[in-house]
């Protein structure tokens, strides 16, 4: 009710109470496919999604992780009574090259982690004014080496689908193309607009992917 009409209704109340907001909802789910397997009421999800954004994941900003990293750091010092924070360069090709499942929040308490060992340290280490966080402070789930090797066997493993990747299009492209044209009945005009394609476009396709487009009569 709120969602659609703005408007409210207290416990026990029977005043309606109108509302202006704005309402921003996250999730790091596919909303739509969740909808379609009934995991996720569509009602709910149309009222939601009125203006969707897509968020990268940390993984595709790496560009971001040293910058994220060091507020983090910055954060904790002050939160656990560090002098300095600086990483060390083990640490920071370890921080980059970390798949972060967990995404920002993974590493911000990472970084929370990390700060509380180095206080530790500090503690032993008297009148030094610099803390350098190394790989050890970060605790991190797989290390880089292992990760670039997770990755190289997931590719080796994908070559011999892109060979074959190509065909495998064509033949998607195919069988969607006579299915739109069976559906039609043969009528290329209602078939490109049921693809949201112009006719000249469809026809040319369907020449190249071997589809006739010749209505029996």
């Amino acid at each position: 009710r709120v969602l659609q009409g703005g408007q409210l209704q207290r416990v026990g109340s029977d005043k309606p109470h109108v509302v202006d907001i704005r309402l921003i909802a996250a999730t790091n789910r596919d909303l739509a496919e969740e909808v379609r397997t009934g995991r996720f009421r569509a009602d709910l999800y149309h009222r939601l999604s009125v203006y969707p954004l897509r968020v990268p994941s940390l993984r595709e900003r790496r560009d971001d992780i040293m910058l994220l990293a060091g507020a983090f750091a910055e954060e904790n010092r002050w939160r656990v009574g560090v002098p300095s924070l600086r990483f060390s360069d083990s640490a920071r090709q370890a921080l980059v090259g970390y798949s972060w499942p967990g995404n920002i929040r993974e590493l911000e308490h990472l970084m929370a982690r990390a700060a509380l060992k180095a206080k530790k340290r500090a503690a032993s280490l008297k009148r030094q004014s610099v803390l350098s966080l190394e790989l050890h402070d970060l605790d991190l789930l797989e290390s880089p080496s292992e990760r670039v090797a997770e990755e190289s066997g997931a590719l080796l493993s994908l070559q011999p689908l892109v060979k074959d990747f190509r065909s495998s299009v064509d033949n998607y492209k195919k069988a969607i193309l006579e299915e739109a044209l069976r559906r039609s009945e043969g009528n290329v005009s209602a078939a490109a607009r049921s693809l949201n394609l112009d006719r000249a476009n469809l026809t040319r396709l369907a020449e190249r992917l071997g589809v006739d487009t010749v209505r029996e009569k």
